[in-house]
């Protein structure tokens, strides 16, 4: 994840923070030539380090970057270097106006030219229709190997460091540039690292025509397999995936509060406003709640924690054999934690994960809560039986056959694919659910097995309606482009 978002110029871009930037006063910035930024807003920051602002300088719209603490001067050089040499390479990025010392000597400042009516690349790709992307990424991996051609290397590469501006694509953030000539071998691994920043299906579906606009954009041949560029995108995606959903999101980071204390440690979705959260404000709240499920594993419950509807899950310790052997592993709600953002950031439908909570005892995990957004969508079973317009019933079941095919690509198993555990909403897309038996794996061979697993679980729920069952088997042949998993599952071809 980049430090810094790119610059960009949009009515909705910016954040709604006071600006705490220490070099800020009366919400302008003095410079030492005696002119000022003003009409600040921030767009991002990281506290202590760096602030981004868009502003207006000398009677133009300008993006500020403003650097502060001990290597405020290092990046800022940075930053400005990886401009000019954009710039020197022809490429489409924002004019860098002025760079210098804020008036008061405590912070570099870099201003660059706004970019009129620009977008953010990554915005825009989610926001647009199938086709229209394609042609937006073949942009991007033409800017890309002209980037290369001009003997530049993007370290940080991400579709947020690309804009799109009349039909144009711009690269900007000079911060993660460096001056370097890339073998083949190495170009081509960079394609695989912006093309791991799609989603799975995309990768699929689109890794032949994105490899052909490179290799047309340098005017190389075909040297290289599209298996060995979609091998390494997905290396790429697991390895970017599993920091965040098993270091990142345990610990301090845009998305999360992490707060750990003698008895318990939490984390805390920081998007979302919830009440201060302890062992006992869960009781309290779950008491007040209405019971979905008591077992002696597991305890779940509706509720509400301040404005917002909430299902607090609490994994129980049955005994103290149970205890000795919970207190060592991750708990199930840390599971949960994990797979739900591991779920959103593969683009899959799931709950909100709202916190997560695990008590400790002389660091040793006891019982743990997992709380997550309400979702009153009604499940696979209900959603079948109940459901009477023909075209939503087959889109459904293409989006289940579809889940499935993304799990099998991604290498994840469900681990109880029954129907109570899926939710279908009003555009027939699949909303999973109960996350602790979730598992990413690494091993292909073991990930295969527990995908099969997976299939026949799900078949086993509708094996009395054979009207939809054989619906079902059919969508899984016109999705699957590998039908092995579905031959191994006793489906037949």
């Amino acid at each position: 994840m980049p430090d810094l978002e790119p610059i960009i110029q949009t009515h909705n871009a910016s954040i709604s923070m006071p600006i705490a930037c220490p070099v800020v006063t009366g919400e302008q910035l003095a410079l030492p030539d005696g002119s000022a930024l003003t009409q600040l807003q921030v767009h991002r920051m990281l506290p202590g380090r760096r602030w981004v602002f868009s502003a207006a300088w000398q009677n133009q719209a300008v993006f500020a970057k403003v650097f502060i603490g001990r290597q405020a001067e290092k990046y800022a050089k940075r930053d400005a270097q990886g401009a000019i040499w954009m710039a020197e390479a022809a490429l489409k990025t924002p004019a860098l106006l002025w760079q210098g010392h804020a008036k008061n000597g405590q912070a570099h400042v870099l201003i660059y030219a706004a970019i009129p009516q620009a977008e953010n690349v990554h915005q825009v790709y989610a926001q647009t229709e199938v086709p229209q992307r394609l042609m937006l990424l073949e942009k991007v991996v033409q800017v890309l190997a002209q980037q290369h051609a001009a003997g530049l290397l993007q370290t940080d590469l991400h579709l947020k460091n690309f804009m799109l501006a009349n039909g144009s694509v711009w690269s900007i953030d000079g911060d993660g540039i460096r001056k370097k000539t890339l073998s083949r071998r190495a170009c081509y691994q960079q394609l695989a690292a912006l093309i791991a920043k799609l989603s799975i299906l995309d990768q699929q579906a689109w890794v032949p025509d994105l490899l052909g606009a490179y290799q047309q954009q340098r005017k190389w041949s075909g040297q290289i397999s599209q298996n060995q560029i979609l091998a390494w995108a997905k290396h790429y995606k697991a390895q970017e995936v599993r920091e965040y959903v098993e270091r990142k999101i345990f610990r301090n980071c845009t998305d999360v509060i992490w707060q750990q204390t003698a008895t318990f440690v939490m984390a805390h979705n920081a998007h979302v406003a919830l009440p201060e959260l302890t062992p006992d404000a869960l009781e309290l709240a779950m008491r007040a709640g209405s019971m979905l499920k008591e077992g002696n594993t597991s305890t779940v419950v509706r509720t509400r924690l301040a404005q917002l509807d909430a299902v607090i899950k609490r994994y129980n310790i049955k005994n103290m054999l149970h205890a000795i052997g919970r207190s060592w592993r991750p708990s199930r709600a840390a599971v949960s934690w994990s797979n739900a953002h591991r779920l959103q950031y593969h683009e899959i439908l799931t709950p909100q994960p709202l916190a997560m909570l695990e008590k400790r005892l002389f660091g040793l995990r006891g019982q743990a809560y997992f709380v997550s957004a309400v979702s009153a969508l009604p499940d696979a079973f209900t959603f079948f039986n109940t459901i009477s317009d023909e075209a939503l019933r087959s889109e459904a079941l293409r989006q289940l056959a579809l889940t499935c095919y993304q799990f099998y690509l991604l290498q994840i198993s469900h681990g109880d694919m029954k129907a109570t555990n899926l939710q279908i909403n009003a555009q027939g897309q699949i909303v999973v659910m109960d996350l602790d038996s979730m598992q990413q794996h690494r091993c292909a061979k073991r990930a295969l097995r527990a995908h099969v697993k997976d299939i026949r679980r799900l078949l086993q729920n509708w094996k009395d309606d054979t009207s939809l069952y054989n619906a079902l088997l059919q969508s899984f042949h016109a999705v699957y482009v590998d039908h092995m998993p579905l031959k191994l599952a006793g489906i037949s071809i």
